[in-house]
């Protein structure tokens, strides 16, 4: 028996499982069949009240365009009567338009939105009609488009509908509905056409169109409609009205574009034609009523359904109900779990997971929906990047925790600041944006950038550390408003990339400018490339003396370019940009590999103890296979590592300093000499100058300029500092920019080793800097007049 009574069990409860699943399946199908059905003969209902509030439209819209192109009591009084009938039509509509939002059928809940927007205009409408503000084409757009949505409300079929007689009742009544739609625009604009002081060839066109329309739509509906309801267009048509309509119609045909029938008032018009659109509505009466029976009947059969099978069921309800409540609670714990695991996972992709702030791309999309709903309305707005400054250098000095304690602060403390509608979120690793909406005329865009960059004054304490924050801020304020928010932010990070590049300024405000410079880099940008590929770079050279002998003791490669269009371009132009797009890298392959081959050249034709002196950019120094490329270089030209100078800034070492000490030790084991260039303009600090194996020192041509005649107290004191630093370190000191014989004496008489400048020769192409080699090695080069 122990072993059978699982088998009997399960004998006995799969068939009861499987007639409950059956019927619960069945019960769901009836339910949801009158679901459907209730909804259809609430969509039914709707149809029965639009039809009101559409023939009241149309009669307003008639007299209103009526009213606009006549001018006179008489219309004004048909238009009185007609916005009576419309704010009826709409005090019985409203209720049941709001019931209709709450329908699941997206279709309806668009159109029930839009004809809820455009209502909520519709006063302000009559007070431009009153005012006579309008022409009367132009009067018919609001009331075009109200009745094109309420007709296209009366006649939706739910997709969920399923009784076909109704599907069918519904598909006829909409060209009835057009049909009747078109009979008013005739009327409205015959209207217009008729009280016209002028002919307008515009209303005549838009009527005669409207007159050729109805006859598609009344030929549709005879079609599509039930015998009996044919019938009674049939009979409409064959009413004393409506032919006194047609000869009408066929008076103003006739008479043309030109000219209006004399006997026929535009107000005889309207009473005719609106007699004619009056019985359109009897039998739009007729047919919605039909809907309405069929609905109720169905809804009825199907309740009665649901009724007969729910006591069907009943009786295995409570056998299955213990087992039906564990599996259901089981199934519920099991959705929860995974709707929670499925909610994070959204969270997660959507949200920064250090501070819970949105990420770049979830708040591109609530920019975008914030920036359409701003521009709908007119609401002035402002987006505010801000990028903490030295960030990177918390990172790298005190590591990633310390770095993430930091932008959580950061994070706090601009909620705290803020109102909380405004939109905060972290785009990048140290970049925040801010969106927020304001008032006109009272917004100040200033005091907000600097309310976010006060933020970050406060010191942090992260453990027992301090640590100072600062930061730049880049604003664009709307109107005008872009048309998608990846460009708002795209205009932000214009803005914010000249306040990081303005040392004066913390923050900047977008402007037009802004988007023309960097069209203009980007211009430079393709020139560079271009420049790179046609061989438009060449090679200058200036000599280096030994202020002792006056003998030249080595060149300094310079970069030159000549655009065919831009001309000469300087070095300080090109060279940044060169540095921020990469081209840079190129631009140094092609410097090296061509001042080693003309100083090999040089060396294998008189001059053997040449030295070559090559500038190198910051992005060369820290860029990964540097030395293979200077080997490289050295290889294809044949010149000894011994005869290369290599020349780095300040600014550059500064960056990354146990890097720069690593690749600068590789590159003095290869025999290389180094040289600091700009000394004393930067950091010029002998702490760190003793941990870069360098050989010399380069001092600025600022203050070798304000050296003659004691015209410069704080240059000689620099000067004599850097002198000094390097007799202390046993470096050479070149100085540059000397252009007259006091300078070059000053420089002497304070043990200044080399110097180059104007005073010995300018930056020449290779064959005019030969001459100034002289015939052979070691010559002594004269001062230039």
């Amino acid at each position: 028996m122990d072993r059978l009574g699982p088998r009997i069990s399960l004998a006995i409860g799969a068939p009861i499982i499987a007639f409950m699943v059956i019927a619960g399946m069945a019960l769901f199908d009836r339910q949801q069949f009158s679901h459907d059905v209730s909804e259809g003969l609430a969509v039914a209902g709707l149809a029965l009240e639009s039809k009101r509030l559409i023939h009241a439209l149309q009669a307003e819209r008639g007299s209103s365009v009526g009213f606009l192109s006549a001018r006179d009591n008489d219309f004004q009084i048909i238009l009185e009567e007609a916005r009576r009938s419309t704010d009826a039509g709409m005090a019985r509509f409203m209720p049941l338009a709001r019931e209709a939002l709450d329908i699941e059928d997206p279709v309806l809940q668009q159109l029930m939105g839009r004809l809820l927007i455009d209502l909520d205009h519709l006063e302000n409408h009559r007070v431009e009609v009153d005012h006579l503000g309008l022409e009367p084409v132009e009067a018919l757009l609001l009331y075009n488009r109200l009745v094109e949505a309420t007709i296209l409300i009366a006649t939706h079929i739910p997709e969920t509908l399923p009784n076909a007689d109704i599907r069918k009742l519904i598909t006829a009544y909409r060209p009835l509905l057009l049909l009747k739609e078109y009979s008013g625009l005739e009327r409205a604009l015959g209207s217009a056409w008729l009280s016209a002081r002028e002919p307008d060839s515009l209303v005549f066109q838009h009527y005669v169109s409207a007159v050729a329309i109805q006859g598609n739509h009344r030929g549709q509906f005879m079609a599509l409609a039930p015998p009996h309801l044919a019938d009674r267009l049939v009979t409409i048509e064959a009413q004393p009205a409506n032919q006194e309509l047609l000869a009408a119609r066929a008076a103003i045909l006739n008479y043309g574009v030109a000219a209006k029938p004399e006997y026929l008032s535009a107000v005889r018009w309207f009473n005719v034609t609106t007699e004619r659109i009056n019985a359109l509505l009897e039998l739009e009466i007729t047919l919605t009523g039909e809907i309405m029976t069929q609905a109720g009947n169905a809804r009825k059969r199907a309740q009665h359904e649901v009724i007969v099978l729910l006591s069907t069921i009943l009786l295995l309800l409570g056998l299955s109900l213990g087992l039906s409540v564990a599996i259901a609670r089981d199934l519920v714990h099991r959705y929860r779990m995974h709707q929670a695991s499925m909610d994070r996972i959204a969270h997660m992709a959507r949200h920064d997971p250090l501070t819970d702030l949105p990420n770049r791309r979830y708040f591109t999309e609530l920019l975008e929906q914030r920036l359409q709903s701003a521009r709908s309305t007119h609401t002035p707005c402002t987006l505010c990047l801000l990028d903490l400054k030295g960030f990177a250098d918390v990172n790298r000095i005190w590591g990633e925790s310390v770095a993430d304690q930091v932008l959580m602060q950061v994070t706090d403390n601009i909620r705290v600041t803020n109102p909380p509608d405004i939109l905060l979120a972290r785009i990048y690793g140290d970049q925040f944006a801010l969106f927020t909406e304001h008032q006109p005329g009272s917004w100040d865009s200033a005091a907000f950038a600097e309310r976010i960059l006060k933020v970050l004054d406060a010191p942090l304490k992260v453990g027992q550390r301090r640590i100072d924050t600062s930061g730049k801020a880049g604003l664009i304020t709307c109107p005008p408003y872009p048309e998608h928010a990846t460009e708002l932010l795209a205009l932000a990070g214009f803005a914010l990339e000249h306040a990081k590049s303005d040392h004066r300024r913390q923050f900047r405000s977008y402007e037009p400018v802004m988007l023309a410079n960097h069209t203009a880099l980007k211009q430079l940008d393709h020139d560079l490339e271009k420049g790179l590929k046609e061989g438009q770079f060449t090679l200058h050279y200036q000599p280096k003396i030994d202020l002792q002998t006056g003998l030249v003791v080595s060149v300094e490669a310079l970069l030159r370019w000549h655009h065919p269009d831009r001309g000469n371009v300087p070095p300080d132009m090109f060279i940044p940009r060169a540095e921020a797009n990469g081209t840079i890298i190129e631009i140094g392959d092609y410097v090296l590999r061509e001042a080693c081959r003309q100083a090999q050249h040089w060396r294998e034709h008189g001059h053997p103890t040449l030295t070559m002196a090559v500038n190198l950019s910051t992005v060369q120094v820290y860029q990964a296979d540097l030395l293979e490329r200077v080997k490289q270089a050295l290889t294809q030209s044949g010149l000894p590592a011994e005869a290369l100078e290599l020349e780095l800034t300040e600014s550059g070492l500064m960056q990354d300093m146990d890097t720069a000490v690593s690749v600068l030790r590789q590159l003095v084991e290869l025999g290389i000499s180094l040289s600091v260039d700009d000394f004393g303009t930067g950091y010029s600090s002998l702490a760190y100058l003793r941990r870069f194996p360098v050989d010399a020192l380069k001092l600025d041509k600022r203050f070798v300029q304000d050296l003659e005649a004691g015209a410069g107290e704080e240059a000689e004191t620099v000067a004599e500092a850097v002198l000094a630093m390097a007799r202390s370190l046993s470096l050479i000191c070149v100085a540059e920019g000397v252009e007259t014989p006091a300078q070059a004496a000053w420089l002497k008489e304070r043990g200044c080793q080399q110097a180059q400048g104007y005073l010995y020769g300018r930056p020449l192409p290779p064959e005019q800097c030969e001459k100034l080699l002289g015939p052979q090695a070691g010559s002594s080069l004269s001062a230039e007049p």
